[in-house]
């Protein structure tokens, strides 16, 4: 970022935390940008340092999914298997953990592919992308009822690509890792 007068964070007047419960916590800013406008800003911190997502690839060159109930849209989704960071964790073995946890799989190599922050006017976290390749142990009846998965399920790169463009993969992270995920293949042939 440049040092122009535009660019500078804005001056935080007042800072409210309306919600928290050790897992999330819900603040509001209230701010005074450069032009001299004020405004609140009303945002979402996890309480763990990171999140992460995978993209799992089996041998036979299959991505694997976890299927888990998302209350906010009250449907069942298909999404990349991932999670929150623990504190003292890397971002690597995180993934590598959440993978296990989530699908069962052990991953023969595992490779950042990337960084975003999925909603930035919302949510304050970095999420670290992944791409786990020789993966083993697949299991279709793993399930976690802790993080309500109840099914792995394995796609053809095909079958992935037919159900994004249909609308039936709608999980934001996972699009972003999906994306993330065929650039890096592209870029290295």
């Amino acid at each position: 970022m440049s040092d122009r007068v535009g660019n500078k964070p804005p001056e935080v007047l007042s800072s409210i935390t309306p919600y928290d419960d050790g897992w999330i916590r819900f603040k509001k800013d209230e701010l005074r940008f450069s032009d001299g406008s004020e405004g609140a800003r009303v945002w979402m911190e996890l309480q763990f340092p990171f999140v992460c997502n995978i993209v799992p690839v089996l041998p036979s060159g299959d991505i694997v999914f976890v299927e888990v109930y998302r209350h906010p849209v009250k449907r069942w989704v298909l999404e990349l298997p991932g999670g929150l960071g623990e504190k003292g964790e890397s971002p690597d073995l995180s993934a590598l953990r959440e993978l296990k946890e989530e699908t069962g799989l052990d991953a023969g190599r595992i490779t950042r592919i990337g960084l975003v922050n999925v909603d930035p006017g919302l949510l304050a976290h970095d999420t670290y992308v992944f791409r786990a390749e020789d993966c083993v142990g697949w299991d279709a009846d793993h399930s976690d009822s802790a993080d309500q998965i109840r099914g792995v399920v394995s796609l053809s790169p095909a079958e992935v690509e037919r159900r994004v463009t249909a609308g039936e993969l709608t999980h934001g992270p996972t699009l972003i890792a999906l994306y993330l995920d065929k650039l890096d293949r592209e870029r290295k042939g």
